[in-house]
């Protein structure tokens, strides 16, 4: 009991009004819901980090394509290998390394023909893509850029 008559009334009611039993301890609470709200708030962090370099690798693959096609539309003694070596350097100045067979140039032959170049890639998902690889989702992002000029 919290005290004697109208007083220890009042201190009980006052205890209910606010979601407390009288000698109950509620101490631990902040805890609990600190450990249950944490694993989502982390989960959404990587989430949108994650996804912000996902974003920044379409971007530099972009850049790449359009600087490929620029040279293959310009430079008219430029070879297929070196419009390939265009796209491999601007990508791997973000650290993305591209092969080969992900580069493919289509190009036009006489002047104002179309020129395009299309680089195929897939970006691994590190943090989310683990969690979707535990519910046997794919892990990564496939990515198609095509950039077409008319050849100068």
């Amino acid at each position: 009991m919290l005290g004697g008559g109208a007083q220890g009334a009042r201190a009980a009611f006052a205890a209910c009004a606010l979601g407390r039993r009288s000698g109950e301890d509620s101490r631990g609470q902040a805890l609990v819901e600190f450990a249950l709200v944490v694993p989502i708030l982390m989960l959404q962090l990587l989430g949108i980090v994650d996804f912000a370099r996902a974003w920044n690798v379409y971007e530099v693959l972009t850049d790449a394509g359009r600087e490929a096609t620029r040279l293959a539309v310009v430079d008219n003694g430029s070879t297929a290998t070196e419009v390939r070596d265009v796209v491999k350097q601007a990508a791997a100045r973000a650290g993305v390394a591209v092969a080969d067979g992900d580069i493919a140039i289509a190009e036009g032959i006489a002047r104002g023909d179309p020129t395009t170049v299309t680089i195929s890639y897939g970006h691994d998902l590190r943090w989310v893509g683990g969690l979707l690889g535990l519910v046997g989702a794919d892990r990564t992002i496939d990515f198609t850029i095509a950039s077409t000029m008319r050849r100068e």
